[in-house]
């Protein structure tokens, strides 16, 4: 047991006088109180003040995860040391890359995708079209080949060498479908992660041989869910012949505006008034982007093409990004339309020089497909509601989210307005924080 000369008030103060771990709330109101005074007499525009929401907003999202890490930590009863251990145990059970890797295990994805009539399709035709000019006595790699499907159609079209990559077990599955359809002396199954594949010389190349084309469908919802494009960059970069080309060659993501009367249901629900769902729903809308078929019929605005991508030429920082959007209303004059939210869609271009070119879309006015739309939420009670003349422009940043890079953040700050003697004249503004899947 301590006396009272055991106790020393040096072993009671912080070492660092401003440990944010140590502060309590009353302090941190004092520190906010005294920044607000220091800007009473500053007037920030329009922009910083939404910029600021927007940060505040994700801070919000992060102090609701720390929180929860804390709690996590603090249940620990084995933790020894204080802090590390638990921290190190935690981030151990994170991984994005096992859990995404399994899923492509199980044959439903599988089926979904070759099901997938443009998709399958639009492949099959761009590299049988192109035999000659691309596939014919060429080295192929196909990342990501699931059942195989890409690498057969490669092996059609007359490619000497296939090379079939692939981290799930579904790559048994894809050696079994090569031999029963005769190409096992062309396509080379491999089971592995592409990077450590490249990173311990593990790839069926003998020395000086390089890859002349690489066929991958690596596309995921908003184009880029699930994060493999840079895992088929790595393979460009390292493998490709600098005559060789990436299959497709070319990626687009575009936006446009849609009206959407979803949460009216809860208006009336078999006669029972259920409207207080609504706020609920709302929120929930807005903080994750929903993946569906938007129909149509729904599309209110212009479809902007927001970014392109040159898949021979483009880098791994390109895939994090900010663009400017304008949105113009397809109504008539004198007509009012209400945006409540915008929707991301893509389209790819088999085009390289040369060849046989093929398209296909995403989007909503197309045939669809098993990537769907993934749409963004305007807040219900701030939905913009734009006469003909106005438009809805605005930035949207696009990054990898940073707890699991498989995941995507998406925001947008957008405002209304119009022209008026060459000056935009803001009418009201506000701000979308979603994300896909993380």
């Amino acid at each position: 047991m301590l006396s009272k000369e055991d106790y020393d008030d040096r072993f009671f103060k912080p070492t660092l006088s401003d440990d944010a771990v140590l502060m309590c709330l009353d302090e941190l109101q004092h520190l906010n109180s005294k920044n607000v005074a220091s800007l009473e007499n500053e007037t920030p525009d329009k922009d910083t003040i939404l910029s600021l929401n927007m940060q505040l907003s994700a801070l919000k999202e992060q102090l609701i995860l720390a929180k929860s890490c804390i709690t996590s930590l603090t249940d620990d009863t084995n933790m020894v040391q204080v802090g590390y251990k638990a921290q190190d145990k935690a981030l151990k059970n994170i991984d994005n890359d096992g859990y995404y890797f399994d899923s492509y295990s199980h044959h439903s994805i599988h089926e979904t995708m070759l099901r997938d009539f443009v998709r399958t399709s639009s492949y099959e035709q761009a590299i049988l079209s192109n035999s000659d000019t691309l596939f014919k006595g060429k080295n192929v790699l196909d990342i990501g080949c699931g059942t195989g499907v890409l690498s057969i159609f490669a092996a059609k079209a007359g490619a000497k060498k296939v090379i079939a990559i692939d981290n799930s077990d579904i790559v048994t599955q894809a050696q079994n479908i090569v031999s029963a359809n005769g190409y096992g002396d062309i396509i080379i199954c491999v089971k592995g992660k592409l990077e450590d594949l490249i990173a311990n010389n593990k790839m069926p190349l003998i020395d000086g041989e390089k890859i002349d084309v690489i066929v991958s469908e690596w596309m995921g919802y908003a184009l880029f869910f699930e994060t493999m494009l840079p895992s088929v960059l790595l393979a460009r970069d390292k493998l490709m012949s600098p005559s060789g080309t990436m299959y497709p060659n070319g990626a687009t993501l575009f936006l446009e505006g849609a009206k959407d009367a979803s949460l009216e249901y809860w208006d009336s629900v078999h006669g029972i008034d259920m409207s207080s769902m609504k706020k609920r729903v709302g929120k929930e809308l807005c903080s994750e982007a929903t993946v569906a078929t938007v129909n149509k019929d729904m599309i209110v605005t212009n479809r902007l093409e927001l970014i392109g991508f040159n898949l021979n030429t483009c880098k791994d920082k390109d895939l994090d990004f900010t663009v400017p959007f304008e949105l113009k209303p397809n109504s008539q004059e004198g007509e009012t339309t209400k945006i409540d939210k915008v929707v991301l869609s893509f389209d790819i271009a088999f085009d390289a020089p040369n060849t046989n070119p093929v398209h296909f879309s995403t989007g909503c006015q197309s045939e669809a497909t098993h990537w769907q739309q993934a749409s963004l939420w305007f807040e219900p009670s701030t939905a913009p509601t734009l006469s003909n003349d106005e438009i809805l422009r605005g930035n949207l940043s696009l990054t990898r989210n940073v707890k699991n890079p498989r995941a995507l953040d998406i925001n947008l700050i957008w405002e209304v307005g119009s022209n008026s003697k060459g000056d935009f004249v803001r009418r009201c503004d506000g701000w979308i924080v979603s994300k896909v899947g993380a």
